[in-house]
């Protein structure tokens, strides 16, 4: 719920506390964390769907005769900056829409790609013809490899062309060195300018406790709310929409809650559905060199309270926990997809954590388990689906079909999903600022741990996970890329412990060796099993094109200038699971509560809560809690389709 320590019937909520009480995309606090702004950086690319290793040709020669031509549309070049990325590149130079470019080279882009700086005047509004001439290389992501790296680029946009008589003649059908393979370049811009638009989803609201009290008083009617915006409005190019939600219930829904409803100005007085109200908030500009500022929000409230008899109450002891949402669109795996199942029966994962001593020992015995299955894999005849049976199947000489680091972690990823652990696959690598990590990146997954309430990283090929040297308690994948910027800098860091559950697999010396955690890249989803595309062309074979990554970045070390979707809040990335908040919704009754659930558990089968230690029994949000005298205990927490249990809140509450 969204909250702030303010008289009664307030609620004031400078730009930070909006921002970190909210689902956020494409936004930012500004410098001094006065104002919420638009993010900046924008790539322009066509090849990103097919980005990757082929095992078909894919390679073309660029030289003085040989030349190649790419068209990106750019609805507004406005920038600070602007930079060619080929891939790989070479000795180049380009005339852009006619005019020659003066390129710097500016250093490599995830390991692959050369990376030139040139001036943003020679763009302009719409197509962009970029030709660009050798002696250099550029690979083409083939026409046939788009439809399973896109849900709605399935198709490439034919904007790739070839020439082969110094620019007379061009050929938009027959690229390649022999004129046989269609697709496009790996030819992207990116600039520095702001974003065309971002977004911010408030928590839920209470109206009638917006002074987050332990418990609200009874309220008969929610009243008049009046709703202010504070928006720097210093620019005719940038505009700051918003609009809200209302309804009865603390999670928003089709039947308790109204639609949404735009609003004109930034102040308005409303007259909501019902006491719980959700503010979505927009900032859009119109001139990518300026953007708009949002410095706060103001709530008021008037409602009619009946007797206040929860005053008499006290609470004595509460852990009601707050679920952190992600404006990634993440999808997850069901656990009783028929797949996990037959996984789970055929290699009897039952008895591989059998007497496990809690939830973590499950994951690590999968994990030794995983890293048992093969020596050795086929990736040198096909790469195999995101299936661990099939990766698990028998090739033709009698060993599994196998594979390396991706194939490893995506049967251990799924075999805890099969247990009802949930999980998502992660790319790891130095990124363009680790040159001190020797080798290259690393296919491993995180798990969502109720255990420790976090995700944690278990990797499910070397066999082995670290933990804080001072407290135990396992790391995540962004928490170990924390320290390791620290480690290559030579800076203090706190204390890790790795911990080898293998001792015949790589040894993992150091934060200043591999594996690289510098950069982090999410694949959004994780129902490889009931949802075959979109996937990475062949993960993990050559470098990280695939513009479908989500890619943890910040102001100190951002992430490549490769990737389209950037994240930079935190709330964004480590998003919580497996837990219940719940309000306790005083009623006129004396003694009385409705009990508003909210949650956010993959493959939910129900909601359990236990009343004074008895045994515990499925309910729905809304459900009633009668207080008797003297001390009370609510206990409430989800389980999913697999009989896994998910994390407990609870209350206690004196009544005299």
């Amino acid at each position: 719920m969204l909250t702030g320590a303010l008289l009664a019937d307030y609620l004031r909520l400078d730009a930070r506390a909006f921002f970190e009480r909210s689902v956020t995309r494409n936004v930012k606090l500004n410098a001094d964390g006065s104002a919420i702004e638009l993010e900046t950086g924008e790539l322009f690319e066509d090849d990103g769907p097919a980005a990757g290793f082929t095992y078909r040709a894919n390679e073309e020669t660029i030289s003085d005769r040989s030349w190649i031509k790419k068209e990106l549309i750019i609805p507004i070049p406005a920038a600070k900056k602007a930079f060619l990325l080929i891939g790989p590149g070479g000795n180049i130079s380009a005339r852009i829409n006619g005019r020659d470019a003066s390129l710097q080279r500016t250093g490599k882009a995830g390991g692959y790609w050369e990376t030139y700086s040139f001036s943003p005047d020679v763009l302009k509004a719409g197509k962009n013809e970029i030709v660009i001439r050798g002696p250099g290389r550029v690979w083409i992501a083939r026409a046939e490899d788009f439809a399973s790296g896109s849900s709605d680029r399935k198709v490439h946009p034919n904007r790739s062309a070839r020439s082969s008589d110094g620019g007379t003649t061009w050929d938009f059908d027959r690229l390649g060195p022999r004129g046989d393979i269609d697709g496009e370049y790996y030819v992207r811009v990116f600039l520095e300018q702001y974003r065309t638009h971002g977004s911010l989803k408030s928590q839920v609201i209470d109206l009638g406790n917006l002074a987050e009290r332990a418990i609200g008083p009874p309220i008969s009617d929610v009243g008049p709310v009046h709703i202010q915006l504070q928006v720097d409005n210093a620019s005719k190019s940038t505009r700051v929409d918003w609009k809200f939600r209302s309804g009865t219930t603390a999670a928003p829904d089709d039947a308790s809650w109204s639609a949404w409803r735009a609003m004109e100005s930034p102040e308005a007085k409303l007259k909501p559905a019902g006491r719980y109200i959700q503010l979505a908030v927009e900032l859009v500009t119109s001139h990518p060199m300026e953007t708009p500022r949002l410095q706060g929000v103001r709530i008021q409230s008037a409602p009619k309270r009946g007797i206040d008899w929860v005053r008499r109450l006290k609470v004595v002891e509460q852990k009601k926990e707050k679920i952190v949402r992600s404006s990634i669109p993440f999808q997850y795996e069901r656990h009783d997809h028929p797949r996990l199942q037959e996984l789970r029966a055929k290699f009897k994962l039952d008895e591989v954590v059998k007497g496990a001593a809690d939830e973590f020992e499950v994951m690590t015995r999968l994990a030794q388990w995983s890293a048992r299955q093969w020596q050795r894999g086929h990736l040198n005849d096909a790469y195999p689906p995101w299936d661990a049976l099939e990766i698990l199947k028998l090739h033709s000489d009698g060993t599994p079909v196998g594979g390396f680091c991706q194939q490893y972690n995506l049967v251990f990823l799924q075999a805890c999903e099969s247990l009802g652990i949930p999980g998502r696959a992660v790319s790891i690598g130095v990124g363009d600022h680790g040159g001190s990590i020797r080798g290259g990146g690393h296919e491993v997954v995180e798990l969502w741990s109720n255990q420790f309430r976090k995700w944690v990283y278990v990797d499910g090929n070397m066999a082995w996970y670290a933990v804080d040297g001072k407290s135990n308690l396992p790391l995540s994948l962004r928490e170990l890329r924390q320290r390791q910027l620290l480690a290559v800098a030579n800076k203090e860091f706190p204390a890790i412990r790795i911990v080898e559950l293998l001792k015949e697999r790589r040894r993992w010396t150091a934060l200043t060796d591999w594996p690289p955690f510098l950069e982090l890249r999410l694949i959004p989803r994780s129902n490889f099993l009931e949802q075959r595309d979109p996937l990475p062309l062949h993960q993990g074979m050559r470098g990280w094109f695939w513009t479908g990554h989500h890619v943890w970045d910040d102001a100190t070390h951002p992430c490549s200038m490769l990737y389209a979707h950037r994240v930079s809040d935190e709330r964004n990335w480590d998003w919580t699971l497996n837990q219940v908040h719940f309000e306790l919704e005083s009623t006129a009754s004396a003694g009385s509560f409705r009990v508003q659930i909210d949650t956010e558990t993959p493959g939910l089968s129900r909601i359990l809560a236990a009343i004074d230690g008895k045994d515990a029994r499925p309910v729905q949000s809304g459900f009633e809690w009668r207080l008797h005298s003297g001390t009370n205990r609510l206990e409430i927490y989800p389980q999913n389709i697999a009989g896994r249990d998910g994390i407990r809140s609870f209350i206690v509450i004196e009544n005299p």
